[in-house]
């Protein structure tokens, strides 16, 4: 390129730069626990005040041998009208983190003519109140470490997890949340998505770095229930998605707030339709009882 063509073009950028905005540099989001501990309480409002309830229907799924009159099994489970969880988090010498997430409130709808299967269900539900429910490893970074049931992971998950790396404003990159497991019975077709975006960095007037970060995922299945035992197979669908957005304080090391729906929609044997709004704020100070919990 000749030296008349390279003086324009130097001229062009930097005029761009100066209209635009330079690109913020690249932070590196990591937690910052405290020896006394940090705590969250994640509440969840389901959006039917009645409470929505996933209905298992059998008498659809035909098992060879077994007569008709034992494959009519319906039963429904109700999920909570409204639910509170507290998670605190505490450092381990290590440099790592320990989590535990404690029940703190389970309001179950009041249901009619309820089934003595319904009953005992939101009573078992309901005594999960002051109880820890998951205990969990993680890195600075927020990334499970234990072995633990993939629901669980992906609770904790939603509540802790950063980027692996330094990220700016418009960075993309996937989470570890594994919404559904369908079965080595299930076959059909899937769609997935994982998106978290790095949006915006807001720089407050108190002196903190705000990380805008939204979080989209969702997973759909399309196929049928086909087993040797099954005489006929049965077709269904099932539907997942989590959207959020958070903030994160990055001096401070710690979210300042998340929000956002939790959806599951299914067809077939199993018939849901749940919209969950969530909220993660900070608690301070964490309750006695709540530490103290095992």
């Amino acid at each position: 390129m000749s030296r008349r063509h390279v003086l324009p073009t130097v001229l062009l950028l930097s005029l761009s730069t100066l209209l635009l905005g330079a690109a913020p540099p690249p932070v590196t989001l990591r937690w910052k626990v405290p020896p006394e501990s940090l705590g969250y309480e994640y509440t969840m409002a389901n959006a039917d005040p009645k409470g929505s309830s996933l209905r298992v229907d059998l008498s659809s799924l035909k098992l060879k041998g077994v007569p008709s009159s034992k494959r009519r099994q319906i039963f429904e489970i109700r999920e909570p009208t409204q639910s509170a969880m507290v998670l605190v988090l505490t450092p381990k010498p290590s440099g790592d983190v320990a989590a535990k997430l404690v029940v703190t409130q389970m309001d179950m709808p009041k249901v009619k003519g309820a089934s003595k299967q319904e009953q005992a269900m939101a009573k078992a539900m309901k005594s999960m109140e002051g109880t820890v429910q998951i205990r969990a490893s993680l890195t600075p970074s927020g990334l499970v470490t234990s072995d633990i049931k993939r629901e669980q992971r992906n609770l904790v998950a939603f509540m802790v997890e950063l980027p692996s790396k330094p990220v700016t404003v418009g960075d993309v990159w996937t989470h570890s949340a594994d919404l559904l497991k369908m079965g080595g019975s299930w076959q059909g077709e899937q769609e997935v998505l994982n998106r978290v975006e790095l949006v915006a960095l807001e720089h407050e007037a108190e002196g903190r770095t705000v990380a805008v970060i939204d979080f989209t995922l969702a997973e759909r299945h399309d196929g049928k229930i086909a087993h040797r035992e099954v005489e006929k197979s049965v077709p269904g669908m099932m539907e997942m998605s989590y959207v959020a957005r958070g903030e994160f304080l990055v001096e401070e090391g710690r979210w300042r707030r998340i929000a956002g729906q939790l959806s599951t929609v299914s067809k077939g044997m199993m018939t849901a339709n749940s919209v969950q709004h969530f909220v993660l704020a900070p608690l301070a100070p964490i309750p006695p009882e709540v530490l103290a919990a095992e």
